[in-house]
């Protein structure tokens, strides 16, 4: 999980105008991504300028969903979505993966980025607590972080939210 990797698609149907149900879109998207082995984590859908405005963002159990992905998935969208005639309107179609500011929220989620820093909400005695650390392990109980020498066992209900943070590794000094 680095960059998140996004492909913007302007698309045209010119069918007979048809009924739009989001959720049967939805359905059929997730489908497709489970069919590839990728978890659809989130879909919208907006209008924008006029235009309805589509936007899947994806993630792999382990390793990352590629730029390479992100154009295969929205090619075979396309075809889903005339293929089943899903729309009849003309679409913006966005589909990414998660950046670094995507939170996690499933347990796989906090498993694949064991020993990266994170940024995790918890409730404290006067609202809302952050603890920044290091997690160090992710089970069906819930995390471990240590930050500063002190470490955190939290359980996945006790996190209001968490993020990973950046790491920027100094640039390497040549030794002459």
């Amino acid at each position: 999980m680095g960059h998140a990797h996004f492909l913007f698609t302007l698309c045209r149907n010119f069918s007979l105008p048809l009924p739009h149900s989001s959720n049967r879109l939805e359905s059929e998207i997730r489908q497709l991504f489970e069919d590839e082995g990728i978890i659809l984590l989130e879909f919208n859908t907006s209008g924008h300028a006029g235009r309805l405005m589509l936007r899947a963002v994806a993630d792999r159990r382990s390793g990352a969903v590629s730029i390479d992905d992100c154009v295969r998935l929205t090619r075979e969208i396309q075809h889903l979505i005339t293929e089943k005639r899903l729309l009849a309107e003309e679409y913006r179609l966005e589909v990414s993966s998660p950046g670094l500011d995507y939170p996690l929220r499933e347990e796989w989620q906090f498993v694949k980025n064991v020993g990266r820093l994170l940024k995790v909400q918890v409730p404290g005695e006067k609202g809302p607590k952050e603890i920044s650390g290091r997690l160090m392990s992710a089970n069906l109980d819930g995390i471990a972080l240590t930050a500063e020498k002190t470490e955190w066992k939290l359980s996945y209900s006790d996190v209001l939210s968490a993020h990973v943070l950046p790491e920027f590794k100094p640039p390497r000094m040549e030794s002459k």
